[in-house]
């Protein structure tokens, strides 16, 4: 990741610990930037249906204190979350405030396959059928083009999905895009693109795929969601005569998806700078035709060639994980935008300072894992932030100097890592205060000076930022910690099992003949 690849923000460069990789950067590049401008911030991780989670945080400035849900605020109401989770309803609210928005008709679980039918055949093809509730892009099927291709929709969408009830619409040329709005302002927008790889003349379908993936897995927001071959992938190769062994003409473009979401392999392009005042206008009056829906993402097609677009759905949730790292084109700080409208006192702070420090996520995730539950405290960002490096050389250093390193640093409000090299040296690690860590060094020249060993010190220079509290690096003690968490969570989910048993066993008993009966006699007693 090179500083001058616009595809990534340059305060955001090595500053994710593992777990904030993938759905969870929206929720922790936000908390991050309100953190590093001296807000106080508490945290947690949510477990939804599924095994789902996302990132629930509060961040307060001492006087006023604002909660997030991965990345809506609490000026976002519970009224405006139910209108955008109702597609229907959405479409009511656009309408109502004269906003472009595909014209259709609602089939509630009530209405029988043959009405959509007739419906659609009345309306004209070609339309879109989709569910009411559905997110992520499942089960919309668009450019529906005939009596049959309908028949097929609906079949997927309301049988296999399970999705009853559905709206009917019509299709809009153009292409998808996600505007994200912030107060009156669109601070980021990307074109979805369906999956797809480009021809060299050389590699086979399936090498170029291999690479592409390579590359894919090195993006922070997509690692972990490769483009994988199925049935619709060699469906699409067949129409073009191809197989996965094919080998594409140079610069053809050969789809491997008819869907262009992200999450399933979609590309996603950023065209913030190339979309035009218009269709931003109309984005800001789509968020605004909700009641206090101040930020949101808003899908539109749009039409280049006439400037024309409809609004598709509005997220008041939306993950801001593509704004900053498209697969193609310039990173949007979506993250700074949110917090200067929650916190707007805040905007004059010293990134440049403040960006040489990140939090530590990945012992959050872990101890939620583990069973924890509530907020957990993030320790304060310090002041005037230094960071630096020093080299330890010596045939032999005092015992558990590590250590004793740790434990001193800790003392001192010093955070970093010390780690073990190849040829048994030294290499530290610091960041924090300026102050803090000249009182460390002073300790620590001090420690080698009455030792007997002869350590050499030479301080080295230091640029990438530097992960609050102090570790030792030491493949043993990680592979320790490693086998403590798993066994913790092998105990936790051991206790949720018995835990169940004992429920299932309860639950038998109360709804039992005899403990029925023996209601009046136990009521007696007492």
């Amino acid at each position: 990741m090179s500083n001058t690849d616009e595809r990534y923000l340059p305060h955001l460069k090595d500053a994710l610990p593992e777990h904030a990789h993938g759905y969870m950067s929206s929720g922790y590049s936000i908390a991050l930037e309100g953190w590093r401008r001296g807000l106080d911030l508490k945290i947690r991780v949510k477990y939804l249906r599924r095994k789902a989670k996302i990132t629930e945080f509060m961040l307060s400035n001492g006087e006023k204190t604002h909660y997030f849900q991965i990345t809506r605020g609490d000026l976002v109401s519970k009224k405006a979350v139910r209108i955008c989770v109702n597609k229907d309803q959405t479409k009511e609210y656009l309408l109502k405030s004269g906003v472009e928005t595909p014209k259709g008709e609602t089939f509630d679980e009530n209405r029988s396959d043959e009405e959509i039918i007739e419906f659609a055949n009345r309306a004209g093809y070609p339309l879109v059928l989709k569910p009411t509730d559905g997110t992520g892009g499942v089960g919309v099927i668009a450019n529906i083009k005939n009596e049959a291709e309908m028949k097929q929709a609906i079949t997927y969408v309301r049988d296999q999905l399970e999705y009853r009830k559905v709206i009917v619409e019509q299709f809009f040329k153009g292409e998808d895009h996600r505007l994200y709005v912030v107060g009156d302002e669109v601070v980021g927008v990307f074109k979805r693109d369906p999956a797809s790889v480009t021809g060299n003349g050389t590699d086979t379908i399936k090498e170029l795929l291999k690479k592409k993936n390579e590359d894919r897995m090195k993006i922070p927001s997509l690692q972990n969601k490769p483009i994988k071959v199925n049935a619709e992938t060699k469906e699409l190769l067949s129409r073009l005569g191809y197989t996965m062994e094919s080998v594409p003409a140079e610069g053809e473009t050969v789809f491997l998806k008819s869907k262009n979401n992200v999450s399933s392999g979609g590309e996603a392009v950023d065209v913030t700078d190339e979309t035009t005042d218009e269709m931003k206008r109309i984005a800001v009056a789509a968020t605004k035709a909700i009641p206090t829906l101040v930020q949101a993402g808003v899908d539109m097609i749009i039409d280049k060639e006439t400037n024309t677009g409809v609004v598709l759905e509005i997220n008041s949730r939306a993950h801001i994980r593509t704004h900053l790292f498209p697969s193609y084109g310039k990173a949007r700080d979506v993250p700074s935008a949110i917090i200067d409208y929650y916190f707007p006192e805040t905007k004059g702070y010293q990134r440049e300072k403040a960006a040489k420090m990140y939090f530590d996520f990945n012992h959050i995730y872990q101890s939620f894992e583990a069973g924890t539950t509530g907020y957990i405290d993030i320790p304060s960002i310090p002041d005037d932030i230094e960071l630096t490096r020093f080299l330890l050389n010596a045939d032999k250093f005092p015992k558990d100097f590590d250590q004793w390193i740790r434990s001193t640093a800790v003392r001192n409000n010093v955070s970093g890592y010390v780690k073990w090299t190849k040829n048994n040296n030294l290499s530290l690690i610091l960041g924090g205060n300026r102050d803090d860590i000249n009182d460390f060094t002073a300790l620590l020249k001090r420690k080698i000076s009455r030792s007997k060993q002869s350590i050499s010190m030479k301080r080295k220079s230091r640029n990438s930022p530097v992960r609050q509290g102090f570790y030792i690096d030491n493949d043993e003690i990680n592979a320790e910690m490693e086998l403590q968490h798993q066994k913790l969570l092998k105990e936790n989910e051991q206790l949720k099992r018995e835990l169940a048993k004992l429920k299932k066993r309860q639950n038998k008993i109360l709804n039992s003949t005899s403990w029925k009966v023996t209601k009046p006699l136990r009521a007696l007693k007492r």
